[in-house]
């Protein structure tokens, strides 16, 4: 009789752990499909129409620009040192246009640092690339670094 209290204990114990578990892995699987539908910022329809009027609207593209800009010259001589304090001018600013892979020649990546959109152009080598931050601020998106394209 003793023995069979502590089967029946047994399998109570191993039914009520089981339906524990199930519940536990369907709140990670919910937890984890919820994280993994989240939008990155460089898809949003927001962006997607601000980068593209950026790219074609000259005008448009100087007023999202935070002047003085920070940034890189692209280094021209081997024996010059990037200047850490370079700020791009307005005076000096030349229009970019929309981005031309020239044949798969460069690569393009978006990457989304909480908010900040990072826009990395390279050749396959990596020797050469170009990067621009853009950022949301009060007047909308903004292009706030440029480091020009050069081998770094």
């Amino acid at each position: 009789m003793h023995f069979r209290k502590i089967k029946v204990v047994f399998v109570i114990m191993l039914i009520f752990s089981g339906l524990v578990m199930s519940c536990r892995n369907k709140v990670n699987r919910d937890v984890a499909d919820k994280s993994t539908s989240v939008e990155a910022t460089y898809e949003t329809k927001e962006f997607l129409e601000f980068y593209d009027r950026f790219g074609s609207d000259s005008v448009f593209q100087m007023q999202h620009i935070v002047f003085p800009l920070e940034g890189m010259k692209a280094i021209v001589d081997s024996l010059e040192r990037p200047d850490p304090d370079f700020h791009w001018q307005k005076e000096d600013w030349v229009i970019h246009g929309p981005f031309d892979d020239m044949d798969g020649t460069f690569s393009r990546e978006f990457v989304d640092f909480n908010g900040l959109v990072i826009e990395k152009i390279y050749d396959p080598s990596g020797t050469f690339s170009m990067e621009r931050r853009f950022k949301k601020l009060a007047s909308g998106w903004n292009l706030i670094y440029y480091r020009e394209m050069g081998r770094y």
